[in-house]
């Protein structure tokens, strides 16, 4: 009989195929994910020259797709504890390159609008599935490393989409084409992600803890509502700092929409690295909380500064400070809400963080818009210095788990393990 100490310690931090394929999966339908709903961000400032609209009217394009995805995340979520979840993980991918295909043919305010909404209902698979999925997979020991790893591949999306959607532009000469290009992506990757979840719908979990398996508060606690709190005010900032920083750089700084793509991709490349040091600081220091202050504490400042006329240099090192700190609390503000769900009913709680807890950032952007159409730009970046202050603030108030312990009972082979 093995010593069950070492077999539990072995076992705690060691995941299985089948955990390391359903990872695979949600990063690549998270990449793409943030590929389709950033898709028009390079283009917005040549949009709004061909359709003749005000900033308000360009943040309501901004905002369709993301609202749209956040009005059907709950419904989502509550089919995926009814078995449907590893489908909608892949299905999204081919649900949003079908609205972007549908988008390049829009001619119009009304029709891009309306097919924006048609990638939100597409691309809403992913967001409350992919969570569930991976807390099924992963011991704890190793959540905010999961977590963080396809976070890195929405970021990583996020990333290349401006110089992806730029050079596009270039090379087609239309941006329409270039959407069609990145409809086509999404035909394809759709096949690879739909074979790894069927892959690890077919493998055993034999290594994981009874206890583990069913972990997660028994009801709704208070930290569960503050992370929806927390959702809010950080997404506000996060689909404004994504989806509309090429259009402000282009309109404040006097950027080349190229130039703008450029120095968007580099904010969003620090943001990256931001989030692969607290993917295995996180873990590491069994913190979150600590995490999420320090992100949206530091983010703050350098997102103010962004009004005083900042010289060349120091304009990308804002950029990289800003993209460095707001996303080093993405794996940590992940992994806390796996923590914080109720362990029973866990696609419920993610459908409620990405439908109640998303619907200012859904919104964000055509707030953003109309402060910039009545104050001025200026006005718009104070908008989003509160919200990531508030975020600070809202932090302040969580708490981590600190009742983790590696646990004696081992599941072995052929033993039922309970589902979370």
């Amino acid at each position: 009989m093995p010593d069950e100490t070492q077999d539990v310690a072995f076992l705690l931090v060691r995941a299985t195929q089948a955990s390391y394929a359903v990872l695979a999966a949600c990063t690549l339908s998270h990449f793409m994910n943030h590929i389709y709903t950033g898709a028009l961000s390079p283009f917005l400032e040549i949009i709004q020259t061909e359709l003749g609209i005000n900033y308000t009217l360009i943040g309501v394009i901004a905002s369709a797709a993301i609202a749209a995805m956040t009005a059907a995340h709950l419904l989502v979520g509550y089919l995926g504890d009814k078995g449907y979840r590893d489908a909608f993980i892949s299905i999204s991918i081919l649900g949003a390159a079908l609205a972007t295909l549908m988008t390049s043919f829009a001619t119009d305010f009304v029709f891009l609008t309306i097919f924006q909404v048609f990638l939100g209902i597409g691309a809403s698979g992913y967001h409350p599935s992919s969570f569930p999925a991976l807390t099924e997979k992963f011991p704890k020991s190793d959540r905010a490393k999961a977590t963080g790893i396809q976070a890195m591949g929405g970021l990583l999306g996020l990333a290349i989409t401006p110089i992806l959607g730029v050079t596009l532009l270039v090379v087609t000469g239309s941006w329409q084409a270039s959407l069609q290009v990145i409809a086509v992506l999404g035909f394809v990757m759709f096949v690879p992600a739909l074979f790894l979840m069927r892959y690890s719908s077919a493998k055993p979990n034999e290594t994981w803890t009874i206890d583990e398996m069913s972990e997660g508060p028994e009801g709704w606690t208070r930290n569960f509502w503050l992370a929806i709190v927390l959702m809010g005010l950080r997404g506000t900032a996060f689909r404004c700092i994504s989806l509309l920083m090429p259009l402000y750089l282009v309109v404040t700084y006097g950027a080349s929409i190229v130039s703008a793509g450029v120095l968007t991709a580099v904010m969003l490349t620090a943001g990256f690295v931001g989030e692969v040091v607290c993917s295995i600081l996180s873990d590491r220091l069994h913190n979150r909380v600590g995490f999420l202050i320090i992100s949206t504490g530091l983010a703050t400042p350098a997102i103010l500064l962004l009004n005083f006329a900042l010289e060349p240099m120091m304009l990308i090192l804002i950029l990289i400070i800003i993209g460095f700190f707001f996303y080093l609390g993405v794996p940590a503000n992940s992994a806390l809400q796996t923590e914080v769900s109720p362990r029973r009913s866990q696609g419920l709680a993610f459908g409620l963080i990405f439908s109640f807890g998303s619907i200012p950032g859904a919104v964000s952007p055509i707030i953003f818009g109309f402060i910039g159409d009545v104050y001025g730009l200026p006005a718009s970046i104070l908008f989003l210095v509160v919200t990531t202050f508030l975020a600070t603030v809202v932090a302040l108030f969580l708490k981590d788990d600190r009742s983790y312990k590696a646990k004696m009972h081992i599941a072995m082979p052929g033993e039922v393990v309970p589902n979370p």
